[in-house]
Protein backbone atom coordinates (compact mmCIF):
# COMPACT_ATOMS: atom_id res chain seq x y z
CA UNK A 1 0.00 0.00 0.00
CA UNK A 2 1.45 3.30 -1.08
CA UNK A 3 0.80 6.34 1.09
CA UNK A 4 1.16 9.98 0.08
CA UNK A 5 4.83 10.83 0.03
CA UNK A 6 5.77 12.94 3.03
CA UNK A 7 9.24 14.48 2.69
CA UNK A 8 11.49 12.69 5.16
CA UNK A 9 13.19 15.96 6.03
CA UNK A 10 14.50 17.62 2.90
CA UNK A 11 17.58 18.76 4.74
CA UNK A 12 19.42 17.58 7.79
CA UNK A 13 18.60 19.83 10.75
CA UNK A 14 21.26 22.41 11.36
CA UNK A 15 22.65 21.91 14.79
CA UNK A 16 25.68 22.38 16.91
CA UNK A 17 27.51 19.44 18.38
CA UNK A 18 26.01 18.57 21.78
CA UNK A 19 28.52 18.74 24.60
CA UNK A 20 28.78 15.23 26.14
CA UNK A 21 30.46 16.52 29.25
CA UNK A 22 27.71 18.98 30.08
CA UNK A 23 25.56 18.07 33.09
CA UNK A 24 22.25 16.43 32.30
CA UNK A 25 19.65 19.14 32.92
CA UNK A 26 16.26 17.98 34.14
CA UNK A 27 13.58 18.15 31.48
CA UNK A 28 10.83 20.73 31.88
CA UNK A 29 7.26 19.70 32.37
CA UNK A 30 5.46 18.44 29.25
CA UNK A 31 4.82 21.30 26.89
CA UNK A 32 1.41 22.89 27.20
CA UNK A 33 1.21 24.17 23.63
CA UNK A 34 -1.61 21.74 22.90
CA UNK A 35 -4.86 23.55 23.54
CA UNK A 36 -7.95 21.35 24.07
CA UNK A 37 -8.98 21.52 20.41
CA UNK A 38 -5.51 20.65 19.14
CA UNK A 39 -5.21 17.92 21.75
CA UNK A 40 -8.41 16.28 20.47
CA UNK A 41 -7.21 16.46 16.86
CA UNK A 42 -3.78 15.05 17.78
CA UNK A 43 -5.47 12.24 19.71
CA UNK A 44 -7.57 11.35 16.67
CA UNK A 45 -4.41 11.29 14.51
CA UNK A 46 -2.64 9.04 17.03
CA UNK A 47 -5.65 6.71 17.01
CA UNK A 48 -5.34 6.49 13.25
CA UNK A 49 -1.67 5.61 13.63
CA UNK A 50 -2.64 2.98 16.20
CA UNK A 51 -5.06 1.43 13.69
CA UNK A 52 -2.44 1.53 10.93
CA UNK A 53 0.13 -0.16 13.16
CA UNK A 54 -2.27 -2.91 14.19
CA UNK A 55 -3.30 -3.51 10.59
CA UNK A 56 0.33 -3.56 9.48
CA UNK A 57 1.49 -5.95 12.22
CA UNK A 58 -1.43 -8.34 11.88
CA UNK A 59 -1.30 -8.63 8.09
CA UNK A 60 2.38 -9.57 7.81
CA UNK A 61 3.29 -12.74 5.98
CA UNK A 62 4.74 -15.59 8.10
CA UNK A 63 8.18 -14.78 6.70
CA UNK A 64 7.86 -11.08 7.56
CA UNK A 65 6.60 -11.91 11.04
CA UNK A 66 9.59 -14.17 11.61
CA UNK A 67 11.93 -11.39 10.52
CA UNK A 68 10.23 -8.80 12.71
CA UNK A 69 10.19 -10.89 15.88
CA UNK A 70 13.60 -12.45 15.22
CA UNK A 71 12.03 -15.91 15.22
CA UNK A 72 9.90 -15.16 18.30
CA UNK A 73 12.82 -13.69 20.28
CA UNK A 74 10.82 -10.44 20.51
CA UNK A 75 7.12 -9.96 21.16
CA UNK A 76 4.83 -8.44 18.55
CA UNK A 77 3.57 -6.03 21.23
CA UNK A 78 7.09 -4.55 21.35
CA UNK A 79 6.97 -3.39 17.73
CA UNK A 80 4.68 -0.36 18.19
CA UNK A 81 5.83 3.26 17.87
CA UNK A 82 2.65 5.27 18.48
CA UNK A 83 3.75 5.79 22.08
CA UNK A 84 7.09 7.24 20.97
CA UNK A 85 5.27 9.76 18.77
CA UNK A 86 2.97 10.70 21.65
CA UNK A 87 5.97 11.30 23.96
CA UNK A 88 7.66 13.37 21.24
CA UNK A 89 4.54 15.50 20.74
CA UNK A 90 4.48 16.29 24.46
CA UNK A 91 8.11 17.40 24.39
CA UNK A 92 9.05 14.62 26.80
CA UNK A 93 11.93 13.37 24.68
CA UNK A 94 14.14 15.12 22.13
CA UNK A 95 14.14 12.28 19.59
CA UNK A 96 12.90 8.77 18.95
CA UNK A 97 14.39 5.97 16.89
CA UNK A 98 12.31 3.91 14.47
CA UNK A 99 14.04 0.60 14.11
CA UNK A 100 13.32 -3.01 13.30
CA UNK A 101 15.71 -5.95 13.44
CA UNK A 102 15.32 -6.10 9.65
CA UNK A 103 16.23 -2.67 8.27
CA UNK A 104 15.49 -3.45 4.65
CA UNK A 105 12.18 -3.77 2.80
CA UNK A 106 10.14 -4.50 5.93
CA UNK A 107 11.15 -1.27 7.68
CA UNK A 108 10.55 0.69 4.48
CA UNK A 109 7.11 -0.91 4.17
CA UNK A 110 6.34 0.15 7.75
CA UNK A 111 7.45 3.73 6.98
CA UNK A 112 5.25 3.81 3.88
CA UNK A 113 2.14 2.22 5.38
CA UNK A 114 2.23 3.65 8.91
CA UNK A 115 4.70 6.42 9.63
CA UNK A 116 4.46 8.74 6.63
CA UNK A 117 0.65 9.04 6.56
CA UNK A 118 0.61 9.44 10.36
CA UNK A 119 3.20 12.22 10.31
CA UNK A 120 1.30 13.95 7.54
CA UNK A 121 -1.90 13.95 9.64
CA UNK A 122 -0.13 15.04 12.81
CA UNK A 123 1.75 17.84 11.05
CA UNK A 124 -1.54 19.07 9.60
CA UNK A 125 -2.76 19.37 13.20
CA UNK A 126 0.42 21.29 14.07
CA UNK A 127 -0.08 23.66 11.14
CA UNK A 128 -3.66 24.34 12.21
CA UNK A 129 -2.24 25.24 15.62
CA UNK A 130 0.04 27.90 14.19
CA UNK A 131 3.06 25.64 13.77
CA UNK A 132 2.95 24.22 17.29
CA UNK A 133 5.03 21.25 16.17
CA UNK A 134 6.58 19.93 12.98
CA UNK A 135 7.59 16.27 13.09
CA UNK A 136 10.40 15.12 10.83
CA UNK A 137 11.72 11.66 10.02
CA UNK A 138 15.03 10.89 8.35
CA UNK A 139 17.12 7.78 7.76
CA UNK A 140 20.54 7.48 9.42
CA UNK A 141 22.70 7.21 6.30
CA UNK A 142 26.07 7.34 8.04
CA UNK A 143 27.48 4.74 10.38
CA UNK A 144 26.28 5.64 13.89
CA UNK A 145 27.81 3.40 16.53
CA UNK A 146 27.47 3.23 20.30
CA UNK A 147 29.69 1.04 22.49
CA UNK A 148 26.94 -1.41 23.42
CA UNK A 149 24.24 -0.82 20.83
CA UNK A 150 26.26 -1.63 17.73
CA UNK A 151 25.46 0.28 14.54
CA UNK A 152 22.25 2.28 14.05
CA UNK A 153 22.86 2.88 10.36
CA UNK A 154 19.61 2.34 8.45
CA UNK A 155 17.33 3.20 11.38
CA UNK A 156 15.21 6.38 11.30
CA UNK A 157 15.32 9.41 13.59
CA UNK A 158 12.11 11.19 14.58
CA UNK A 159 12.27 14.74 15.89
CA UNK A 160 10.30 17.98 16.25
CA UNK A 161 11.75 20.68 14.02
CA UNK A 162 10.08 23.38 16.17
CA UNK A 163 12.12 22.47 19.26
CA UNK A 164 15.77 23.50 19.43
CA UNK A 165 16.84 20.60 21.66
CA UNK A 166 15.10 18.13 19.37
CA UNK A 167 16.80 19.59 16.26
CA UNK A 168 20.19 19.56 17.98
CA UNK A 169 20.08 15.91 19.01
CA UNK A 170 18.62 14.81 15.68
CA UNK A 171 21.55 16.50 13.96
CA UNK A 172 23.97 14.63 16.21
CA UNK A 173 22.38 11.26 15.46
CA UNK A 174 22.19 11.89 11.72
CA UNK A 175 25.81 12.95 11.37
CA UNK A 176 26.94 9.47 12.43
CA UNK A 177 30.23 8.49 14.01
CA UNK A 178 30.78 7.16 17.52
CA UNK A 179 28.30 8.28 20.16
CA UNK A 180 28.68 7.58 23.90
CA UNK A 181 25.86 5.59 25.49
CA UNK A 182 25.14 8.49 27.85
CA UNK A 183 24.64 10.85 24.90
CA UNK A 184 22.35 8.34 23.19
CA UNK A 185 20.36 8.13 26.41
CA UNK A 186 19.99 11.92 26.48
CA UNK A 187 18.88 12.06 22.86
CA UNK A 188 16.18 9.46 23.55
CA UNK A 189 15.45 10.63 27.14
CA UNK A 190 16.26 7.35 28.84
CA UNK A 191 16.69 7.81 32.60
CA UNK A 192 19.22 5.02 33.14
CA UNK A 193 22.69 3.98 32.09
CA UNK A 194 24.34 0.79 30.94
CA UNK A 195 26.43 -1.25 33.38
CA UNK A 196 30.19 -0.61 33.32
CA UNK A 197 31.29 -3.08 36.01
CA UNK A 198 30.39 -6.62 37.07
CA UNK A 199 28.69 -5.20 40.16
CA UNK A 200 26.54 -2.86 38.06
CA UNK A 201 25.74 -5.75 35.72
CA UNK A 202 24.12 -7.55 38.64
CA UNK A 203 21.94 -4.52 39.39
CA UNK A 204 20.44 -4.09 35.90
CA UNK A 205 16.67 -3.60 35.82
CA UNK A 206 14.92 -3.76 32.41
CA UNK A 207 11.96 -1.37 32.35
CA UNK A 208 9.02 -1.17 29.95
CA UNK A 209 6.33 1.48 29.84
CA UNK A 210 3.19 -0.35 28.75
CA UNK A 211 0.14 1.36 27.34
CA UNK A 212 -3.43 0.92 26.23
CA UNK A 213 -5.32 3.46 24.16
CA UNK A 214 -9.00 4.31 24.43
CA UNK A 215 -11.37 4.84 21.55
CA UNK A 216 -13.36 8.06 21.20
CA UNK A 217 -16.23 6.34 23.02
CA UNK A 218 -13.94 5.49 25.96
CA UNK A 219 -13.53 1.77 25.28
CA UNK A 220 -10.16 0.05 25.22
CA UNK A 221 -8.84 -0.37 21.67
CA UNK A 222 -6.90 -3.47 22.68
CA UNK A 223 -7.42 -6.19 25.28
CA UNK A 224 -3.72 -6.24 26.16
CA UNK A 225 -1.00 -3.84 27.26
CA UNK A 226 1.55 -2.96 24.59
CA UNK A 227 5.08 -1.60 24.87
CA UNK A 228 5.29 2.18 24.46
CA UNK A 229 9.03 2.43 25.15
CA UNK A 230 11.69 0.36 26.93
CA UNK A 231 15.10 0.93 28.49
CA UNK A 232 17.25 -0.28 31.36
CA UNK A 233 18.25 1.33 34.64
CA UNK A 234 20.63 0.33 37.40
CA UNK A 235 19.31 -0.26 40.89
CA UNK A 236 20.56 3.08 42.24
CA UNK A 237 18.80 4.86 39.33
CA UNK A 238 15.32 3.65 40.29
CA UNK A 239 14.42 6.92 42.10
CA UNK A 240 15.16 9.01 38.98
CA UNK A 241 13.24 6.46 36.91
CA UNK A 242 10.24 7.05 39.19
CA UNK A 243 10.38 10.79 38.42
CA UNK A 244 10.73 9.98 34.73
CA UNK A 245 7.63 7.76 34.92
CA UNK A 246 5.62 10.53 36.59
CA UNK A 247 6.43 12.92 33.72
CA UNK A 248 5.53 10.33 31.11
CA UNK A 249 2.10 9.79 32.65
CA UNK A 250 1.23 13.01 30.81
CA UNK A 251 0.53 10.75 27.83
CA UNK A 252 -2.96 10.36 29.32
CA UNK A 253 -3.94 13.57 27.53
CA UNK A 254 -4.02 11.41 24.39
CA UNK A 255 -6.29 8.80 26.01
CA UNK A 256 -3.33 6.47 26.56
CA UNK A 257 -3.12 4.82 29.96
CA UNK A 258 0.36 3.80 31.06
CA UNK A 259 1.79 1.35 33.55
CA UNK A 260 5.35 0.19 34.29
CA UNK A 261 6.77 -3.31 34.06
CA UNK A 262 10.17 -4.06 35.61
CA UNK A 263 12.24 -7.23 35.59
CA UNK A 264 14.05 -7.34 38.95
CA UNK A 265 15.34 -10.90 38.64
CA UNK A 266 18.99 -9.80 38.56
CA UNK A 267 18.42 -7.75 41.74
CA UNK A 268 16.76 -10.76 43.38
CA UNK A 269 19.82 -12.84 42.59
CA UNK A 270 22.10 -10.15 43.99
CA UNK A 271 20.21 -9.91 47.28
CA UNK A 272 19.97 -13.69 47.60
CA UNK A 273 23.75 -13.85 47.63
CA UNK A 274 24.01 -15.65 44.32
CA UNK A 275 27.25 -15.13 42.45
CA UNK A 276 25.53 -15.71 39.13
CA UNK A 277 23.73 -12.97 37.31
CA UNK A 278 21.41 -13.40 34.38
CA UNK A 279 23.39 -12.82 31.17
CA UNK A 280 22.71 -9.50 29.51
CA UNK A 281 24.61 -10.07 26.29
CA UNK A 282 23.07 -8.56 23.18
CA UNK A 283 20.05 -7.26 25.07
CA UNK A 284 22.21 -4.75 26.93
CA UNK A 285 21.44 -1.96 24.54
CA UNK A 286 19.04 0.91 24.11
CA UNK A 287 15.79 0.11 22.32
Amino acid sequence: MQSPKLPLSPAQPQSQQPQPAAPHKPHPSPQTILDPSMQRRATRALRQMYHREHHFLHTLTPQELEQLTQQDAASLSEQHHYGELAFLLLGLKPCALLDYAERGPLLEKYLSCVVRPSLEELNHVGQQGGGAFELRCRRIEQSLESPEGGSWQGAYVLWDERREESRRWAGRLLEGGRIPEDDLARALDYPGSLPKTAEELRSVVPVSYLGRMKSESGEWMSDRWECLTAFIVLQHELPQMALHRMRYQAVRVFDIEMQVAMDTSSMDQMYSGSEEAAPWGGEGQWH
